[in-house]
């Protein structure tokens, strides 16, 4: 039997006319991505703040019902089943309950909110309601980030040992539209560390808990131009993050986020082991301005090698010629759930990231991206806060999490 199609009412997708061509997210890859997904999901209402703008959006997508309010939605269209939360972190907490108090499963945009004890009541509501939750981490429904995911558990590496993780991007030196400016505040963005959410996701995914870590972050570009006219965009909120971790098993590593770098790499993560590497790095397609709205970032691969220890005592070999002795392993077919989507858009980890979400509601399962596993970075991210303040190691408190 077929598993009927869930009904979904998303808040936030508010359609912008951005000067740079790029779309608000659920504009670009949420709406999109469902709508893709014809066969799990129907979007059956639009909610903004606006009835003009959620009237505009509704149109453009043909949605039959739209709002500027998340409890008259909520109220007047009962059958939803999910609520598509992608607003800025600010308004996280607000729509958030509303739907879980309406007995929604929730698909929230990170971070879950602007302060862990907003996480945690968040939390502790969709358990008592019983429903199924994921926050925003879409890259980790990348196939090569699955793969990878499944291969350092397996004993790929052996014992990990030590990582790598880093982040370039521009999006805090690049001239902005002004309907960015939230990106940009401290106040609705919450935790200092907010930009570090995905790759600590990452590696967490990998190799397990963050238990202690040592931080520094800093605003190092303090405004930008403003796409729209008018005065500068100003930052109140850290856009250059460094960490030292000891992760799971007493696993080293350092994570960097840099958001002043023009023309950057993206994403990168170096995991190294007793037996063998595996690293993730951006390839670049060479096609930056094909996409209206959704702009091609780059696809990520995977790379690794294992180490043949009977091969290099019979054979041996100084350890400069091992450098960069690895090959590209492709994703199991399994890890790619959609199809007619180019890998590199925002759109597909979106839609992946959907995919996995319809499973979850119709098996009863968890998510590994849900509010729980998120409630843990908010964790992390109170550790970077004493860290700082300390100026030293901070141990990682997961009591919020309960039994």
């Amino acid at each position: 039997m077929t598993a009927r199609r869930l009904k979904v009412g998303v808040v936030g997708a508010s359609i912008s006319n951005s000067p740079d061509g790029r779309e608000r997210y659920a504009v670009r890859a949420h709406v999109p991505a469902l709508k893709h997904l014809s066969d799990l999901f129907e979007v059956v209402a639009i909610c903004t703040t606006r009835m003009d703008t959620a009237s505009a959006a509704a149109k453009h997508f043909d949605v039959p019902h739209a709002y500027d309010s998340v409890e008259r939605m909520l109220k007047e269209v009962p059958e939803i089943d999910v609520v598509c939360v992608s607003v800025n972190p600010g308004q996280h907490y607000q729509v958030v309950m509303a739907a879980l108090n309406a007995g929604k499963h929730v698909y929230c945009e990170q971070a879950l909110g602007v302060s862990t004890a907003q996480a945690q009541e968040m939390y502790e509501l969709a358990r008592r309601k019983n429903v199924r939750t994921v926050v925003g981490n879409q890259p980790h429904f990348e196939p090569a980030v699955l793969q990878m995911i499944e291969m350092a558990q397996n004993g790929y590496i052996g014992k990990p040992l030590s990582f790598n993780i880093t982040y370039f991007a521009s999006a805090h030196i690049a001239p902005r539209p002004s309907h960015r400016t939230w990106l940009f505040s401290a106040e609705a963005c919450g935790h200092p560390g907010f930009r570090s959410n995905h790759s600590l996701e990452r590696v967490m995914s990998v190799l397990g808990d963050v238990k202690e870590i040592c931080a520094d972050m800093a605003v190092l570009v303090p405004e930008r131009p403003n796409l729209d006219g008018g005065p500068p965009l100003k930052t109140t909120v850290t856009n250059n993050i460094n960490y030292l971790l000891r992760v799971g098993d007493n696993v080293m590593g350092t994570l960097q986020v840099c958001l002043t770098a023009w023309f950057g790499t993206g994403y990168g993560f170096q995991v190294y082991g007793t037996e063998g590497m595996l690293m993730l790095a951006v390839q670049d397609t060479g096609e930056k301005n094909t996409v209206a709205g959704d702009p091609m970032h780059g696809e990520l691969r995977l790379y690794g090698n294992r180490v043949d220890m009977k091969q290099l005592m019979a054979n041996p070999t100084a350890p400069e010629l091992l450098q960069r002795q690895f090959k590209e392993i492709q994703p199991d077919a399994k890890h790619c759930y959609v199809t007619g989507i180019d890998q590199g858009r925002g759109l597909f980890a979106v839609a992946q990231m959907w995919h996995a979400f319809a499973h979850a509601i119709h098996t009863g399962t968890e998510c590994p991206t849900n509010f729980r596993n998120q409630l843990k970075i908010h964790c992390v991210w109170d550790a970077t806060e004493q860290s700082m303040r300390d100026r030293s190691w901070a141990k990682v408190d997961y009591s919020r999490l309960g039994a």
